[in-house]
This record gives C-alpha cells, structure tokens and sequence, in this order.
C-alpha cells in the first residue's frame, strides 16, 4: 500500500511539473493581469470618474418610452434598459448592435449623459482584458487561437492547483514538517526558501485560487456547464445538455442546427417588417410592474424580446448586485404587460444555482468588496506559486544537466592496486 502510494505521489509530482513548465507563462500572465483588474470598476471610476447626474428638487424620472423617444431611439433598436434605485444614476441602454456603444440617459431631463472626457482608465482596463483573456490579440483568428491557449491553461491551472494540495501534505505528519510548508521562513537558501515560498503561498491560496480558476474554466468553455446541467439539472435542462454535448461531437449537425435557428429568426424579422407582430406595451409599465413585484429593488434590467417573441424578462436585483440569490427573474406577457412567472434563486436547479455564481464569483464581487480583495490575493497568490515554481524547476534541471556533464569517479587499475597491496604492512600470524 505505501509503495502504491508513493508510485502515485511520484506520477502526481511529474504531472505536476510538467503542466506547470508548459502552461507556467500563460498562467503568469493571466495571473498579473488579475491582480491588476481585480478592482476595476473602482479603479476605472477613480481615474475617469463615474457618470452621474443631478437630481432636480422634486423632480420625478420620466418614462423610459420618452427617455428613448428624446434620444431618438426605436425600442426595437435596443436589447436591454437598465434602472437603478440610486437617483443619480443613469438609466443604460445597449443595443442590438453591439457595434454601437452604450447609452446613459438623464432619467429627470431626457440628456444623453456624456462619458467622461477622460478614458485612461477604460482604455487601460480594455487593454487588460484582452491580454488576461487573448493574450493580447485584437480579434480575428488569432483571438480565436489565443482564446484556446488561455483556456486550456486555465484548465492546466486547476489541475495543478488540486495536485499541488495533495503534494503539500507531508509525508510525516509531524508539526515540524507542517511548520516547515506553513508559515515563511528565514535564513534559507535560494532553492529552500522558493520551496518553503511554493508551499507557504499554495496552503493558504488554495481554496480561493482553486474557486477562481475553476469559475475560469467555466467561462472558458461551455462543456463544463453542460456537464453540470446532465448531472444536476432539471429534466429540461438534462436533455438540453445531452443534445448539445452530443451535437458537439458532429459539426456538421450542429452547424445545419444553426442555420435553421437563423433562418427562423430572419423569418421572425419578416414577420415583424411586414406588420404582423402584435403591438406591445410601454416599457414604463413594465418597469412599473416589476417595481411592485419586487419593492426592495436596487437595479432591475430589463431585456427587451427579439421580433416575433411575446415575453419580457426583468432581472430585479435587490442589495448586492453580483449577487444571484439576490436577484428575481420576472417574466411579462409582452403585449399587456401581465405578470407570467416570478422565480428566485432557490427555484434554480442545483446546476444553475451553480452557475449563477460563476461570472461575478471569478471577480469576487458576488461578495463585495471584501470578495474582490480575496480573489486578488489569489491571483496574486498564482503569481509567486508560477515564480517559485518555474525557479524550483529551472534548479532540478540544471541539477540534471551537472550530474550528465560530470564524469564518473575513476576507477583504480589492476596495477595501482597490486602496488597498493604490496606496499600494505603485512600481518604476521
């Protein structure tokens, strides 16, 4: 049993090094690069300043039909609207073209609320993502390429993270060889101070790091939520997942399935051009509706139906925003605004509740500020886990290169040792 284990811990220590020396770089950049976004909605406010709006004395928002109608912008033009509780924040539109930016609007005046003069901070947080996600690459091909290189490291990084929690574990259990991978330690050498540094920053980045790579992974690809929607989805969601994992595996199908889907939605948009969608009701009375559904609300967005679709989704947030076990999904007929269905966090299956936590759990932001701290310790935790690491490898193989260049000790000759016994004191008897 104990050399079964120590075969194991063997192939685990190689496995280890190896996806670390592989995808180290990688790593190493989307782990700077996380440290410096981990507080990048404050920071860009900081440096650019948060767009914001006076409020009149007495004053009322108007409706969001003639906030867009101000604007000049058609409902049908636009994806979402989204309200915040706090009286001096804009209402923001996006559009279905997302080549065009977003709107921010006076909710008392009608203006459009400009972006602030300076954009330094948006700039260099855009700058940002694209090297923790793309590696840089502006978009195209190559963004495609870069995009599977992040991802599969991200993938390398949990299963280091998970390896390197086992290795960690002496192999005594002693306090000694626990105080040793515990706690930072003085007056090392260079190789033992890297290793007591790799197994320091490991045990108590751990957790927070294995919870943000893991949400990594899942925003890298879409296999690890369908998984999880086979195994802890409802039955919908279960058959949904096999179909599409099986689709997956044929391009030619799943290709011939999206073509369909955007043959049906161009035929939707013909149907809308040629008047035969049925009308729909002011944006206002929804906003009025889930305002009453949902009176503690802090932000409700609205996403606005697709041609031919007949239902409006609210998302109301109430408190944290990041936070999905805050937030209630509304749900009205798009025609009279009439309330269809109202569903919370714990009417998620296992899966989606999941899930739910996965975009803003990355960030941390789902707890705050608090959360965003944690999650940019970790990655700065990932950091000096990639240093110390590629230093530890690069000293094991120099260590080799030694041992191949020095020759083996010589070997005395026949003659030498003839001589040597014969020049030996004798034993007399």
């Amino acid at each position: 049993m104990r050399s079964a284990l120590a075969l194991f811990r063997r192939v685990l220590f190689w496995s280890h090094l190896t996806l670390g020396v592989a995808a180290g770089l990688v790593i190493l950049l989307m782990s700077i690069t996380g440290v410096l976004l981990g507080f990048e909605r404050q920071t860009i406010a900081w440096l650019d300043g948060a767009p914001r709006v006076e409020v009149p004395a007495g004053a009322r928002r108007q409706s969001l039909d003639v906030l867009l109608a101000q604007a000049s912008v058609s409902p049908e033009e636009v994806t979402s609207i989204a309200l915040r509780a706090d009286a001096g924040e804009p209402v923001t539109v996006r559009f279905r073209d997302r080549e065009r930016g977003t709107l921010l609007l006076d909710p008392y005046r009608g203006d459009v609320v400009p972006p602030p003069a300076d954009s330094t901070g948006r700039k260099a947080m855009a700058a940002l993502r694209r090297w923790h996600r793309w590696v840089g690459a502006e978009g195209g091909e190559w963004r495609e390429r870069f995009k599977a290189v992040t991802g599969a490291s991200n993938l390398a990084f949990l299963l280091i993270v998970l390896s390197g929690i086992w290795l960690w574990w002496p192999k005594r259990l002693t306090w000694t060889a626990v105080r040793n991978v515990l706690w930072f330690r003085g007056g090392l050498s260079p190789k033992a101070r890297d290793f007591n540094w790799h197994n320091t920053i490991g045990f108590w980045s751990a957790l927070p790091l294995f919870l943000v790579v893991a949400s990594g992974v899942f925003i890298s690809y879409k296999w690890p939520g369908l998984w999880l929607d086979r195994v802890a989805g409802n039955a919908e969601e279960r058959a949904a997942a096999i179909e599409a994992l099986a689709a997956s595996s044929e391009p030619t199908t799943s290709g011939a399935r999206r073509e369909g889907g955007e043959a049906r939605a161009r035929e939707r948009v013909a149907e809308d051009a040629s008047g035969m969608t049925p009308a729909r009701a002011s944006l206002q009375q929804f906003a009025d509706a889930a305002m009453r559904s949902v009176p503690e609300w802090q932000s409700l967005t609205f996403t606005l139906p697709a041609a031919g679709d007949s239902v409006v989704s609210v998302a109301a947030a109430a408190g944290n925003t990041y936070r999905p076990d805050l937030r209630t999904t509304l749900r009205f007929d798009a025609r009279t605004a009439t309330p269809i269905a109202k569903s919370g966090y714990g009417d998620l299956s296992v899966s989606r509740q999941i899930r739910a936590w996965v975009r803003f759990g990355h960030t941390g932001e789902v707890f705050g500020w608090t959360g965003q701290l944690i999650a940019t310790l970790a990655s700065l935790g990932g950091v000096l886990l990639v240093w110390t690491g590629l230093a530890l490898s690069w000293r094991r193989l120099l260590a080799w290169w030694r041992r191949r260049r020095t020759p083996p000790p010589r070997v005395a000759s026949h003659e030498m040792l003839d001589e040597r016994t014969a020049r030996a004191p004798q034993l007399v008897g």
